[in-house]
């Protein structure tokens, strides 16, 4: 198994056994938890808030490193 693929899978435990997801901020890029079921964050590094959408999943399907498997 790739490790990326693991890591999406670990990602995956995470997130469905605890409701809480792993995000970058769409400010700065720091890496952010959150729960899931969280409409806005506040960045802990530029305090920036913004909306859920606005921070990508820090590992995700279809992310372009899949692509070099």
């Amino acid at each position: 198994m790739n490790k990326l693929r693991e890591q999406l899978g670990l990602m995956h435990d995470i997130r469905v056994k605890s409701n809480i997801n792993i995000v970058t901020c769409g400010h700065c890029d720091a890496i952010l938890l959150h729960h899931m079921d969280d409409e806005t964050i506040t960045c802990y590094s530029c305090m920036r808030d913004m909306d859920i959408s606005d921070c990508p999943d820090y590992f995700y399907e279809g992310m372009p490193e899949l692509d070099n498997e």
